[in-house]
């Protein structure tokens, strides 16, 4: 896994500047990006099938293995409920939430009958998951994440593409006999069109997720910012 995480990386790495050159102006085409932190999590904690009471009571009727695997889970629900309590989180059923169950990952793990945890910190996320893993057929998700605030860096961001692009730009001046003049204009790469590295990220994201889903990658969001500068050149 480390090695494609490696090769991904790279690829980012190599990821060409587009350059444009022609009498009168110099065009490139420079990006940058951010790690957001992650401020606050909904977490998502359900029953695993449990298949072995499912064997146990093989030989009785369907309607007596019904009962009785809906007073397992009841019960079972009960306990991680005052578990949650006794733990002083805060969180909702996720029957009685707004989460949609069927387009969730959740369906992989089994049951959907569950809690749905409202964390405020990534430290209270590990705690979280590390008290989970001590329990017996319990699973659980990130379903949602939420992030620092991205436009704090869209000033800083802006600088450093702008700074990679006069450089770039200052190097193919001195080497075509021109001299390099102000900034004239500069454009935004349309999202759509820098869609290569958000689907790049997307796949770094995902590609270490575990039964409790708490990896390094859940803690941070790249952002990009891609943009086209034209310098007046002499």
């Amino acid at each position: 896994m480390k090695l494609f995480q490696t090769i991904i990386l790279s690829t980012f790495i190599s990821l060409p500047i587009a350059v444009f050159s022609q009498n009168g102006f110099i065009e490139i085409e420079t990006r940058d990006s951010v790690q957001l932190k992650a401020v606050s999590f909904e977490y998502a904690v359900t029953l695993e099938e449990d298949y072995e009471a499912y064997g146990e009571q093989a030989e009785t009727t369907d309607d007596i293995n019904e009962m009785k695997n809906k007073d397992i889970q009841k019960m079972k629900l009960t306990d991680l409920e005052n578990f949650l309590k006794n733990k002083k989180y805060s969180y909702t059923s996720l029957t009685d939430s707004n989460f949609d169950i069927k387009k969730s990952r959740l369906n992989l793990f089994g049951s959907t009958e569950g809690f749905k945890i409202s964390l405020k910190s990534v430290e209270e996320l590990k705690k979280l998951t590390s008290e989970l893993k001590q329990m017996d057929k319990v699973a659980g998700t990130i379903v949602n994440t939420n992030y620092e605030d991205e436009s704090q860096y869209e000033t800083s961001l802006l600088k450093r593409v702008i700074d990679k692009a006069k450089g770039k730009a200052q190097l193919i001046a001195s080497n075509t006999n021109q001299i390099l003049g102000k900034i004239i204009e500069v454009r935004e790469v349309k999202e759509s069109e820098n869609a290569n590295l958000n689907f790049m990220d997307l796949i770094l994201k995902y590609s270490n997720k575990t039964k409790f889903n708490m990896s390094n990658e859940t803690q941070t969001k790249t952002y990009y910012k891609a943009f086209i500068i034209k310098f007046k050149a002499d």
